[in-house]
């Protein structure tokens, strides 16, 4: 059985999991949608901190309950897997993993089967490019592309994000464009079949490796009977305390979760 470990101070003591969660289900719009946020390293970023950024501002409100595992080798497994409606991808090995944040080969079949079964998945900023070298195809497929090996980015800035001219419960009722923090601007992030774009940003050429092209910086896709929600944004700790970037992640996380939002509008 799985426990949930505490935040201490700045620093973090232990991430871990919720002793008593339900079995896991579509959840309905009055119950608290139950998420688990999967991480312990993220090659290059601060992976504590943006994890308790997050963890605070999608339980806001009580609607999205959330626990983290820090110890994917240890939690990655179908039972423990089946306790949540929706899992988020705060995760991409680094060249010296900490002890217990390898996949075994049962974690990846473990996280494959749960989002193939139905359970959302959320993929944060850099866990698009994950296990990408060498490439594991299906981890690829049922994250919705991204980084991968192609990918890149030019030095933090300050651009604007454009709503898609799509309709969908994610996007519904959101400001048709908002001026982001500074932050990485992913570029030539691999879009594969079924994906949905729902937000850009335009990559300015007078920029160093701009491309003069609206890149996609939100998507969703689906894997078998899991709702995929893929957002390249949120670098640090500046880049995800910006209000439209938690509405967005936010609402990402419900709709991979039930396939609806129960928000009308931003922030």
């Amino acid at each position: 059985m799985t426990r949930r470990l505490t935040l201490a101070c700045l620093g973090l003591l232990g991430l871990g999991l919720s002793l008593a969660a339900p079995p896991a289900g579509s959840a309905a719009q009055e119950d608290p949608i139950r998420c688990l946020i999967i991480t312990g390293d993220h090659r290059g970023h601060d992976w504590k901190e943006t994890t308790r950024i997050l963890e605070a501002f999608l339980e806001e409100g009580g609607r999205i309950v959330v626990d983290v595992t820090a110890t994917p080798a240890k939690d990655l497994n179908p039972e423990n897997l089946a306790r949540y409606d929706v899992l988020l991808l705060n995760y991409r090995q680094g060249n010296e993993p900490p002890s217990g944040t390898v996949w075994t080969e049962e974690n990846k079949r473990a996280l494959l089967d749960a989002v193939e079964g139905g359970t959302g998945l959320v993929v944060y900023h850099f866990a698009s490019s994950a296990f990408a070298d060498p490439n594991w195809e299906e981890y690829e497929r049922m994250i919705g592309g991204g980084w991968r090996t192609q990918g890149f980015h030019g030095p933090k800035h300050n651009f604007t994000v454009k709503k898609a001219l799509v309709e969908h419960p994610i996007s519904a009722g959101l400001p048709e464009q908002f001026a982001h923090e500074v932050d990485e601007l992913y570029q030539n992030s691999k879009m594969v079949e079924g994906n949905v774009v729902l937000a850009t940003a335009y990559s300015d050429p007078n920029l160093p490796r701009g491309t003069g092209k609206d890149e996609p910086v939100i998507w969703v896709n689906s894997y078998g009977s899991g709702r995929v929600y893929n957002n390249a944004l949120g670098h640090d700790a500046t880049a995800i305390s910006d209000p439209l970037f938690q509405e967005w992640m936010r609402r990402g996380v419900e709709w991979a979760a039930t396939g609806e939002v129960a928000a009308s509008g931003g922030k």
